[in-house]
C-alpha cells in the first residue's frame, strides 16, 4: 500500500477528531475553497481509509470500546427510558413536590436506542431486506422443483399413471362442446 504523505497523515489524524472530513482537510493545510472535494477524494483512497480505520481501532482499543459496549449502553438507555416516572407538581401548601398520580416515560430515548440497536443488527438494511426476499423466492422455487421431481420419480417407478394427455383431451373436448353450443 502506498505510503502517506505528511499532509495526508495529518488529514487522517484530524479526521478522527470529529469525523468532519472538510474541516479535517482545512486543519491539515488543504485549500479552504476545495476542502470538501479534496476530503471526499482523500477518503476514497485505500491507504487513507486503511489509516483512518487503524487510528479509529487504536482509539477504541485504548478506550476499551467495542460493539458489545455500545449495544450494552443502548440497551441500558432503552430500558431506563421505558421506566415509568411519576409526574410531580409543586404543592404550595406543603411547600414540596407531590405526585399527581400520572406517569411518563422517555419514549424518544427508548425509540432512538432501539433504532440504533436495530441498525446494528441489520434490521433496517435495505440490502438485507432484498437478500431476504431473494432467499424467500429461491426457497419457493426450490420447493416447487422438489415437488416436480417427486412426481417424476413416482411416474418413473410406476407408482402413478401419467394421465395428463388423457386429461388434456377431455378438457379440450369439454371446451369444444361448450363453444359449439
Amino acid at each position: 500500500m502506498a505510503k502517506l504523505t505528511a499532509k495526508q497523515e495529518l488529514f487522517c489524524q484530524e479526521y478522527i477528531i470529529d469525523l468532519n472530513a472538510t474541516q479535517a482537510a482545512i486543519r491539515a493545510g488543504y485549500s479552504e475553497k476545495t476542502a470538501r472535494q479534496t476530503a471526499a477524494r482523500l477518503l476514497t483512497k485505500a491507504n487513507i481509509s486503511a489509516r483512518v480505520k487503524e487510528l479509529k481501532d487504536k482509539r477504541a482499543e485504548k478506550l476499551e470500546l467495542d460493539a458489545y459496549w455500545v449495544l450494552k449502553r443502548l440497551k441500558d438507555i432503552s430500558d431506563r427510558s421505558m421506566q415509568a416516572e411519576p409526574v410531580e407538581t409543586w404543592d404550595p401548601a406543603l411547600g414540596e413536590m407531590v405526585p399527581t398520580g400520572e406517569y411518563q416515560f422517555d419514549s424518544n430515548g427508548a425509540n432512538k436506542a432501539t433504532e440504533l440497536i436495530g441498525k446494528h443488527i441489520g434490521m433496517f438494511d435495505p440490502k438485507l431486506q432484498l437478500q431476504l426476499k431473494s432467499l424467500e423466492i429461491k426457497n419457493k422455487k426450490d420447493q416447487k422443483e422438489i415437488e416436480f421431481l417427486e412426481e417424476r420419480i413416482k411416474l418413473v417407478k410406476g407408482q402413478k399413471k401419467d394421465t395428463s394427455l388423457l386429461d388434456a383431451l377431455i378438457e379440450g373436448r369439454k371446451a369444444y362442446e361448450q363453444n359449439r353450443n
